[in-house]
């Protein structure tokens, strides 16, 4: 009985060794965010997002986030202009972010997607919930922002010629560029 025992530990000992080496490679492999932290990168591996549980948005009983998700979706379709932050003039990615927040909970946040990333409380994938942001590098000079919604999407303002509209997490650029999780609730 002692046998089968030692044999069993030994077994189970070698399986969870060869399973944590092989994330192990999986993850430096694909670290590609250069302002987030050691604890940030093992958040949202790439070879791990498509296997994160697809659980139900949280918060969504929150009479916040539901405000500051319902605010967010009122600007889609609203023209790209940068230094905006109005539905009638158009917006940028932190003007959007900065109406957002101060429509639905009267806080005025730093204007700048850079400034917003600093500034932000830090988040956990597990603590994502509606109404946090996601932040983005998208060249050695440019930070770009958007609101989660849930289900793995978030609204944002992207670019020059575009619209306020849904992106998903899922969407290899995105994916890329990503850097932090951020919160100012």
């Amino acid at each position: 009985m002692k046998r089968i025992i030692i044999i069993s530990f030994v077994l189970l000992f070698t399986v969870y060794m060869s399973a944590c080496s092989q994330v192990s490679q999986h993850s430096s492999a694909n670290r590609v965010r250069p302002y987030a932290s050691s604890h940030q990168q093992g958040a949202w591996q790439y070879s791990q997002r498509r296997q994160l549980p697809q659980r139900p948005p949280l918060g969504t009983n929150n009479p916040t986030r539901k405000l500051m998700v319902r605010i967010a979706k009122s600007t889609l379709g609203a023209p790209y202009k940068w230094g905006g932050n109005n539905p009638q003039q158009g917006f940028d990615c932190s003007g959007l972010m900065t109406y957002i927040h101060k429509n639905a909970l009267g806080l005025h946040i730093p204007r700048t997607a850079a400034q917003q990333r600093d500034k932000s409380r830090t988040i956990s994938y597990e603590q994502l919930q509606p109404g946090d942001m996601l932040f983005f590098k998208t060249s050695a000079k440019s930070n770009h922002v958007g609101i989660y919604i849930g289900e793995r999407q978030f609204i944002h303002a992207p670019s020059s010629g575009k619209r306020v509209h849904i992106s998903s997490m899922d969407s290899a650029y995105w994916y890329k560029r990503f850097v932090k999780f951020g919160t100012f609730l």
